[in-house]
């Protein structure tokens, strides 16, 4: 889900490199449409380029530009809005994007394919009646586990609380084996650890624990589950080896394929990376531990695909959609090309640990929604700042649990 990569494509190029372009599109007696998107997710480039080679070689008339950001994807997609450069088809997170975006995106309520999601996995994308857009795949996210290193280390049960999981890190520790590769260099990866043991906050109700941020009745930081949350990271920390704040998400799955570590925060995105270095490597899920001693998984359709309403091809990009909903190619597209779990009803079932793993905790109902887009926009980067200020000795916990409730307050006072 989440590399530091620019890559820029066009539909039939293949590419390796950062930032790339060029164009190969065979014309039909059709008029010529040319269509631009914008996707974060850089791990998916090929994919991406997979989908759109499938599509342009059924419309060859079509055209598709496409730019790959990612740790900087939020700031370029609002200057471009911002500039009047919206892309014809660009990706969002769900839940307070559907607002953020709205002056920007075309409803899609009345689009057929759309009958292709349920109305569950359409809950994140719905915002006063209206779908504003589509689902793009189930990811999930915990610690990815080495099962060859627990055995070795004699550890035959998996921890489901804090202090099982500084056994099972002590128990690592003496079999000469590194627990964890923290991910601590880049901001993203610390909301994505934290929020999952901070999902039992308010009993689970985060409309109301966000409504009570927003009218001054709560102060985000004194929330105990923030306490938790910091625990929880002094841990990983202390188990990391000497350099946890120069672990960035590439190390993650050099050190974790490589058998450095047993453990790392990250989710269904890195099997493909991971596979690449060690192809027969046996990973699973530990679950997330949380104040209330129920570990969860973070299971959740959230990455969005919205349209440009103002796009000057919209029956061509709405068709690129349908395509993804309703031909073969395009409803086998995420789960075997990508290997993570397709949000449409109906779809196969990919052949991967990690989504085998995912499905089985939702069927064990033993998963967390990925709350924190609940919130007001804006407030993921400078939420992963202040836990990433804390594990690098910039800020502590009073501090960590200030700036938290701050943040906050700000979001919504720029609403």
């Amino acid at each position: 889900m989440h590399k530091k990569q620019i890559a820029l494509l066009m539909a039939g190029l293949m590419t390796v490199s950062s930032l790339t372009m060029g164009s190969v599109t065979v014309m039909a007696d059709d008029d010529p449409v040319e269509l631009y998107f914008m996707f974060n997710g850089p791990e998916y480039t090929d994919a991406y380029h997979d989908l759109i080679d499938h599509y342009t070689e059924e419309h060859p008339n079509v055209s598709i530009e496409l730019e790959v950001l990612q740790n900087d994807y939020q700031t370029v997609l609002r200057s471009r809005l911002n500039s009047g450069e919206v892309p014809d088809l660009f990706l969002s997170s769900a839940y307070s994007d559907n607002t953020l975006y709205a002056d920007y995106i075309y409803n899609l309520d009345d689009e057929e394919f759309m009958k292709n999601f349920s109305e569950t996995t359409l809950t994140s994308v719905t915002e006063d009646g209206h779908i504003t857009g589509m689902p793009f795949l189930v990811q999930s996210h915990g610690f990815i586990y080495n099962k060859a290193l627990f055995e070795q280390a004699g550890i035959t049960e998996l921890p489901t609380t804090l202090d099982e999981l500084r056994t099972v890190c002590e128990k690592l520790t003496d079999a000469g084996i590194q627990p964890f590769s923290s991910g601590f260099g880049e901001w993203w990866i610390l909301p994505q650890t934290v929020y999952p043991s901070m999902s039992d906050a308010y009993d689970g109700d985060y409309d109301k624990l966000f409504e009570d941020v927003k009218n001054g009745d709560l102060k985000f930081g004194e929330l105990p589950q923030v306490d938790f949350a910091l625990d929880l990271l002094d841990l990983i920390k202390e188990y990391s080896g000497d350099k946890p704040m120069e672990s960035t998400n590439d190390l993650q799955c050099s050190d974790f394929a490589t058998g450095k570590v047993a453990m790392i925060h990250n989710g269904s995105w890195d099997e493909a990376s991971i596979r690449a270095i060690a192809p027969d490597i046996d990973m699973g899920y530990v679950y997330m531990p949380r104040m209330d001693e129920k570990a969860v998984l973070a299971v959740e359709s959230n990455l969005t695909f919205r349209v440009a309403k103002d796009s000057e091809n919209l029956d061509t990009v709405l068709d690129f959609l349908n395509y993804m909903c309703t031909s073969d190619y395009g409803r086998s597209w995420v789960p075997s090309v990508i290997g993570d779990i397709s949000p449409l009803t109906g779809a196969d079932a990919p052949d991967t640990q990690l989504a085998a793993e995912t499905a089985a905790a939702q069927d064990n109902s033993v998963t967390c929604p990925w709350w924190i887009f609940k919130g007001p926009e804006g407030v993921e980067e400078p939420f992963g700042t202040a836990f990433q200020n804390y594990v690098a000795g910039n800020a502590d916990r009073d501090e960590t649990k200030e700036v938290l409730t701050q943040l906050f307050v700000d979001a919504y006072d720029a609403m």
